[in-house]
């Protein structure tokens, strides 16, 4: 029989979109998911925008999302943020190339290529990064097109008691807009450890009461799964 008293006293808030949050989950080492309860309370709602965008030269894509929103890609070419959505581009069946792993390094590439290239960015509604200015400026001419709008969700109430009871809880946050639904519900006081994709994730909930606070070393899914995997290690451990 099973003795589940120590996985109850620590909790991982899981807050990305359903499908993300349970892939995450599966993607977690074994023995991190048997010294943890699983918390499903998305932040933010995907919705896909029913419309064809009119894509002009070749696409950036910046999350996973953009990707899935959008049309097949039929061998064109695909500019990407990240090796998870080049996957889902390669997948859809975009000639997709990864260009870093964050849009900022993105932009530093294509805005250095020597001729001039027309791009049409197909994103969220609320994009980060100012991709298609940013390259506009350089000389490439770029359009920006919202596939996808990702509206704010509430916490759900096993979200709610496990942020308001004694039992530490592990937040994972992997983007400054859930960040942000997330300080701006936060009224718990568990003792609660966050681990932040990057600096800019970390940004709107910084000045929360946190027991610890952890920045993954790259904002990519591995380093955020070692991130929680070190911080569970450190906790059971300790």
């Amino acid at each position: 029989m099973t003795d589940n008293t120590k996985r109850l006293q620590l909790n991982l808030l899981l807050t990305r979109p359903l499908a993300g949050s349970e892939a995450f989950w599966q993607a977690l080492p074994g023995e991190v998911r048997s010294l943890v309860v699983p918390i499903f309370s998305p932040l933010i709602e995907i919705k896909p925008i029913k419309s064809t965008p009119n894509i002009e030269g070749c696409v950036i894509f910046s999350s996973v999302n953009g990707v899935e929103n959008s049309p097949l890609g039929d061998g064109r070419i695909a500019y990407c943020v990240g090796e998870m959505t080049t996957n889902a581009a390669v997948s859809a069946g975009w000639n997709a190339s990864q260009v870093g792993e964050t849009a900022t390094q993105l932009v530093a590439v294509l805005a250095a290529l020597p001729e001039k290239t027309v791009f049409t960015h197909l994103s969220g509604t609320h994009a980060r990064g100012n991709i298609a200015q940013l390259l506009s400026a350089a000389g490439h001419y770029t359009r920006r097109i919202a596939v996808y709008d990702q509206l704010q969700c509430k916490f759900t109430s096993e979200a709610t008691e496990a942020n308001a009871s004694n039992f530490p809880l592990l937040v994972p946050l992997f983007s400054p807009r859930t960040a942000l639904a997330f300080a701006e519900q936060d009224n718990g006081q568990a003792p609660r450890h966050l681990i932040a994709l990057s600096e800019d994730v970390a940004a709107p909930v910084r000045k929360l009461n946190w027991s610890s606070h952890t920045v993954c070393a790259a904002p990519t899914r591995g380093t955020m799964i070692d991130a929680v995997q070190k911080v569970v290690t450190s906790m059971t451990l300790g």
